[in-house]
């Protein structure tokens, strides 16, 4: 083992407790501490954060991670903190003075890990200051999303490439669960890779028994599938009030099922999740918002409910299950109704030209933007006040956001949590002069002070009601402290918030103006009806083994069947039964040797015929004595 091995399997012991790399995570790291741009391509639970964290505590100085969602950004910067490594996550839910703080520090070398939504890369004076950082990785995760022709495209990823510039000698690592080739070619050619570096993982799940059917009756499939496999699952719907309503049903069939979706508190959210990691509730029924970022090894089955929107979104979501490498199954369950209603969903999913204009105005007029300015100006924004006031659907408003995002016009922020933070501005002679002043804040100060360290130098998620609990006041109480605290200048006080923002990107265009590349648009719409047809085929297709339907699709070339699909099942059945057929068609006179059926067997796989003999001793068709079969 060189001593280079030697160190990044003492940096994997020290901080993660593995002794071993999982399959090309090795090789991968290897690649990027050799200086290559490289592309990871990990199915779901494969380790795809270890492959950028590893090499970047081994390269020293910061690691920039790009990634889409504040939600998942959270999550990895908690996890790293419980390992006691520095990170944290920049977004646009911060104000400036937070993160001149966080820059500020990362300059000094205080942390390793930086993470930044690709919206944030936009701005140059933003890129300046990274260029003053010890940036020695730059890590794209999700990158996918880089790509228009993959399954969650984001424009604003391709903001990406203006920092590479600032490093022209710092190695881009980029990271999936799932891409096509197309998609493949396309990161490598967005992020300007020198070489083809793509590590790419066997999207074979061995242990995963995929399960496609047609079924009318979902609610009682559901039921006996939980029951007969048993364990902790999730159960994946289109929309929130579905999730009340099975898991409603679920716990009806005295199965232990909860919903989850956006619409719930943080608080919520976070005890359904905790108490389904810890398997005191069995199953989460859940939009497909849920599954980013939880690591939980012993889900025994992933059900959808409904079909997704692509191969790629089904893979990743039926990946959260069997992470332990012990046997789990992912089950769709369709109907005609199914398939017609996503066939529906092209046409709702791209709004004619023109009504995108229509919302872009009503957007713009709601905000009162004037023409010409608005650039950089970011609203809570309030999906539903906008569509009653201009009497536009939701649905319509939401998916024009979607292409006023391709024509760089407008950013949409689903920001999912923020917790809330707390600085103290005030150095401590001051803060204790205001103490001996301001009695009644004297308890807050000392619980603040007493409960969170570095809030001095760095804003510090706090939590009002452990505050409060230390403080012996009450929740509201505390609050309305800290906005007063606040107001004097003592602290920065930045309340939690989890509504989504609208980011202008630009200045207001004249609706009229506004151009939308017919071109692009028609493009687009013929890829998402070739993903909608691509999973209806996979839906329909009871001929080819599921996994090979799903290794082709990837563009893997070499495949084998799983033997445990519903196809495969389904195909030994009726090759059993012909064998059977075949056997029986042997006796005369009621009976036959051992070597009459050998002779009559010859077409057939010597291990297929003798098992399928067995069953018919086994259920009582056939007797055996001595060197003979009498048939009963």
């Amino acid at each position: 083992m060189t001593s280079s091995d030697t160190h990044i399997h003492e940096i994997l012991f020290q901080y993660w407790g593995y002794k071993e790399f999982r399959p090309l995570q090795k090789e991968i790291i290897f690649s990027v501490l050799n200086g290559n741009d490289t592309l990871a391509l990990l199915p779901t639970g494969g380790g795809k954060s270890i492959c950028f964290q590893v090499p970047a505590i081994a390269l020293g100085g910061t690691c920039i991670v790009i990634s889409p969602l504040i939600a998942l950004m959270n999550d990895q910067v908690q996890n790293l903190r419980l390992k006691g490594i520095s990170a944290v996550a920049l977004s646009s839910a911060m104000s400036f003075k937070e993160i001149d703080i966080v820059l500020n520090n990362a300059a000094f070398g205080h942390v390793k890990f930086l993470y930044v939504s690709p919206e944030r890369l936009e701005s140059e004076d933003f890129r300046k200051r990274l260029s003053f950082l010890p940036i020695t990785l730059i890590a794209v995760d999700e990158a996918h999303c880089i790509s228009q022709w993959g399954y969650d495209f984001r424009p604003s990823y391709l903001n990406i490439n203006n920092i590479k510039p600032y490093f022209e000698k710092v190695p881009i690592i980029a990271v999936t669960a799932s891409a096509t080739d197309n998609v493949v070619a396309d990161i490598q050619a967005k992020l300007n890779f020198k070489k083809n570096k793509v590590f790419k993982q066997s999207f074979a799940r061995k242990n995963l028994r995929y399960i496609v059917q047609k079924e009318d009756n979902k609610f009682e499939r559901i039921i006996k599938l939980i029951k007969n496999i048993g364990g902790s699952g999730v159960l994946y719907v289109r929309n929130r009030k579905r999730t009340e309503d099975i898991a409603k049903f679920l716990l009806s069939n005295k199965i232990s099922a909860i919903a989850y979706h956006a619409g719930l508190t943080f608080e919520k959210r976070s005890e359904i999740q905790k108490n389904w990691v810890e398997n005191k509730t069995q199953v989460i029924c859940a939009t497909n918002a849920f599954g980013m970022g939880i690591d939980k090894p012993d889900v025994r089955f992933v059900i959808h409910f409904d079909i997704p929107d692509s191969i790629e979104a089904y893979f990743q979501e039926a990946g959260r299950g069997g992470r332990d490498l012990k046997t789990a199954y992912a089950s769709l369950f369709y109907t005609d109704a199914d398939i017609e209603k996503l066939k529906e969903n092209v046409k709702i999913s791209f709004p004619e030209i023109e009504k995108i204009k229509q919302c872009y105005k009503a957007i713009c007029n709601y905000y009162q933007i004037a023409v010409d300015t608005g650039k950089g100006l970011s609203f809570d924004f309030e999906i539903e006040r906008i569509s009653q006031s201009y009497n536009i659907s939701s649905l319509l408003l939401f998916n024009a956001i979607k292409f006023l995002e391709k024509e760089n016009c407008l950013a949409y922020l689903d920001l999912g949590y923020e917790p809330s933070k707390l600085m103290i501005l005030s150095d401590k002679q001051a803060l204790y002069e205001f103490q001996v002043r301001s009695e009644k804040h004297e308890a807050l100060i000392k619980a603040i002070l007493r409960t969170y360290g570095g809030i001095f130098d760095n804003y510090v998620p706090i939590n009002e009601k452990e505050l409060a609990y230390r403080s012996k006041v009450g929740e509201l109480k505390v609050i309305e402290q800290l906005n007063f605290l606040n107001k004097q200048g003592v602290i920065e006080y930045v309340p939690k918030s989890k509504i989504p923002k609208i980011v202008f990107t630009q200045n207001r265009i004249d609706h009229n103006h506004l151009r939308i590349s017919e071109e692009n648009y028609h493009k687009l719409k013929q890829e998402y009806e070739r993903k909608i047809n691509a999973i209806i085929n996979y839906c329909a297709n009871d001929k080819v083994c599921r996994n090979i339907q799903l290794l082709q699709y990837f563009g893997e070339q070499d495949y084998s069947k799983c033997g445990f699909c519903d196809v495969c099942i389904k195909q030994k059945s009726f090759n059993n039964s012909a064998v059977k057929q075949k056997l029986l068609s042997v006796f005369k006179n009621r009976k036959a040797t051992a070597v009459d059926l050998k002779n009559a067997m010859l077409a057939f796989n010597t291990e297929t015929w003798v098992n399928a003999l067995n069953e018919l001793i086994e259920d009582g068709t056939l007797l055996h004595k001595d060197d003979e079969y009498f048939l009963i």
